[in-house]
């Protein structure tokens, strides 16, 4: 059995609230501190490889966990959070004032509906599915693998992991510095 731990990055200075999906942002103190505390509560498992995005925020978060074994992470492109084209840098509040119907729009099916410019949940599942696959194939003698990313792409590993339909991937709660551990046969 493989064991299989998702891990999202810590806070970040993004102001709260604020939708930055796929914008770089580094960590806060606060993200710092959630970082420091995930590598404290993995540190007696022996994970043998760690895969990160290539955002900072959770690339500090990676590079803080894997010091405790000595790893370095492997940055997958697709691990990237879903990107939100014109409502990135908006509030919810805002995005729903400057555009109501493409906000309804794309609030009746996240799964099909894409801002301009951005992704929906489906183009992501496309893209962050194959991807984790892969990467787990590529380190099928690992036990035990850890991947740290972003909400949206856990909610999409975990949706299918789970046999969930992918339209329920937005609603699986994911905090801030959270851990879900995954086993598979």
């Amino acid at each position: 059995m493989k064991e299989i731990y998702l891990v999202r990055h810590g806070r970040t200075l993004a102001p709260s609230g604020v939708m930055i999906g796929s914008t770089d942002a580094p960590l806060s103190s606060e993200g710092l501190g959630e970082a420091n505390d995930l590598a404290k509560k993995l540190s007696g498992l022996d994970w043998e490889v760690i895969f990160t995005s290539p955002l900072t925020r959770a690339k500090q978060t990676a590079q803080i966990i894997a010091q405790s074994r000595k790893l370095t992470p492997i940055i997958v492109e697709e691990f990237r959070e879903i990107n939100l084209g014109l409502f990135e840098g908006f509030t919810a509040r805002e995005a729903q004032s400057k555009y109501p119907s493409l906000w309804d729009q794309r609030g009746l099916n996240l799964y099909a509906v894409a801002p301009p410019g951005g992704e929906s949940y489906g183009d992501l599942a496309h893209r962050v599915l194959p991807a984790f696959e892969k990467a787990l194939s590529n380190y099928a003698q690992a036990q035990k693998a850890l991947l740290v990313a972003h909400r949206a792409v856990i909610q999409v590993i975990l949706a299918s992991q789970r046999n969930l339909p992918m339209s329920e991937a937005p609603k699986i709660p994911i905090g801030y510095g959270e851990l879900v551990t995954l086993e598979r046969l």
